[in-house]
């Protein structure tokens, strides 16, 4: 059993020019192949140890939406033995610092839509910004990515370090958080793999947030370990959701029973817009289904 940045690492190898992530933007496609995703993570993984002072068994949080970059992150922090701690999102600055503090993080990743949320907690902690921000001269992604290569000795982790801290929702109280070793990673992943079957030929379209535990399993552990495709929406609704389906081959769609919901309401929707041969051809094909 290994670290799972020993897993990602032999899946880049085998698949390197396969696309790792798809964010589905508004203005157009963008995509990240395994072989960039894993050089981003070790762009990351080469700052925080030279520049950030991370090292094996430290905690450096993540406070961002869905994106390649996220990814980069999450896997740069296990590239070096350490451990990653994702923040909700819908987290207030009082919440963040509170995670913070309990989680012993080291530094923090943040998004641009979320730099005030991560200020506003007032935590002292190193602040790095997942993009460029004109006139913050805080460190930032896009200089980690244009530096040169680093050179990273093996991953030191084992399967029994902690590899990432969960936090619940702090709903009725304070976040608690939740420490997931190397060795649980792997045997999730083995049982889901039990269950259904994933391969490079897959497209998962990932529209939780990566900081739920459901979306890091199925829409991140399990298409890297195996060279999938996965697919992050920039905004969700259901005209985005339907245009994912349609263009971008979607074979696998794990998600809470809301979405499904949602798709349930778009298509029920559209039929009763629909002309009576359309209603009756759709209510026939649905009880043949059945």
């Amino acid at each position: 059993m290994s670290s799972f940045w020993q897993t990602y690492d032999e899946a880049a190898a085998r698949f390197a020019n396969n696309v790792a992530v798809e964010i589905q933007r508004p203005g157009g496609l963008e995509q990240v192949t395994y072989r960039g995703l894993k050089e981003w993570a070790e762009a990351v993984a080469g700052w925080l140890a030279s520049q950030g002072g991370i090292r094996r068994g430290d905690r450096c949080a993540i406070l961002a939406d869905n994106d390649a970059r996220w990814c980069a992150v999450y896997l740069g922090i296990l590239r070096l033995g350490a451990i990653a701690v994702p923040l909700d999102t819908n987290y207030s600055s009082t919440q963040v610092a509170t995670v913070l503090k309990a989680s012993g993080a080291r530094l923090l990743v943040v998004g641009t839509r979320l730099l005030p949320t991560a200020d506003g907690a007032g935590s002292g902690l190193p602040i790095v910004r997942m993009y460029a921000a004109t006139g913050d001269d805080r460190p930032s992604l896009d200089a980690m990515f244009a530096a040169s290569p680093p050179a990273l000795p093996p991953c030191p982790a084992e399967p029994a370090d902690p590899a990432v801290i969960l936090y619940t929702s702090g709903t009725t109280s304070d976040p608690k958080g939740v420490v997931l070793t190397h060795a649980n990673l792997a045997g999730e992943r083995d049982s889901a793999f039990a269950t259904v079957h994933v391969s490079e030929q897959d497209a998962v379209l990932g529209v939780l947030p990566l900081f739920h535990s459901l979306a890091q399993m199925a829409n991140l552990l399990l298409p890297f370990a195996v060279g999938a495709r996965v697919v992050y929406l920039e905004t969700l609704n259901t005209t985005d959701l339907m245009k994912a389906f349609a263009e971008r081959r979607i074979t696998i769609f794990a998600c809470v029973p809301q979405f499904f919901y949602l798709i349930h309401q778009r298509v029920t929707g559209k039929v009763a817009k629909g002309g009576w041969a359309t209603r009756t051809i759709f209510h026939t094909l649905l009880k043949l289904n059945l």
